[in-house]
């Protein structure tokens, strides 16, 4: 029996020792990041990304443990409580939702991420709790906030960024 894994096509051989290498360099990467603080757990990329970012736009304290009881971050200037959540979509005018179990409405304000397919940033939305509560269908188990188009000028939904045009410029870094 071989130690080592061989397969019969070449092609199969060299897809093989690429994705190898592209791990490698994912793995040095994500290495990289939690170095920089930005990976804070072995979740995907997103959450923490957008952890972070939330963290120090609006100066929060990003809760000690990751997986702390339904709270991300804290401002301790005023004591409120931030969940903080993200989604990849293609433009803001993209529905889609931000789920909860039926417990987790501990928080005062939900931050909403928005990322584009290449982690660009489109926007970063401060959410108080009772509209997240009001504009969200229940099940027995979930609560799903719905983001559509018709969210995007709730007076109660603060902007914190908003990026107006769908492609970034040249050296633009979505901040």
């Amino acid at each position: 029996m071989s130690t080592t894994l061989e397969f019969e096509r070449s092609e199969a051989r060299e897809k093989f020792a690429v994705a190898r290498h592209l791990i490698a360099c994912y793995l040095s990467s994500r290495a990289g990041l939690e170095q920089l603080g930005f990976l804070r757990s072995g979740r995907p990329l997103q959450g923490d990304y957008a952890e972070w970012i939330v963290a120090e736009r609006l100066g929060l304290q990003l809760s000690r443990s990751t997986v702390e009881a339904h709270i991300d971050a804290t401002d301790s200037a005023s004591g409120k409580t931030y969940q903080i959540k993200s989604r990849i979509v293609a433009t803001m005018q993209q529905n889609t939702s931000f789920d909860f179990r039926s417990d987790e409405f501990s928080f005062d304000f939900l931050a909403a991420v928005f990322f584009d397919p290449t982690f660009g940033l489109l926007a970063i939305l401060r959410i108080p709790r009772d509209v997240v509560a009001a504009r969200s269908s229940k099940t027995t188990s979930r609560v799903s906030f719905r983001w559509n188009r018709a969210c995007a000028d709730h007076p109660d939904i603060e902007r914190i960024f908003w990026r107006d045009s769908i492609a970034p410029a040249a050296n633009d870094d979505g901040l």
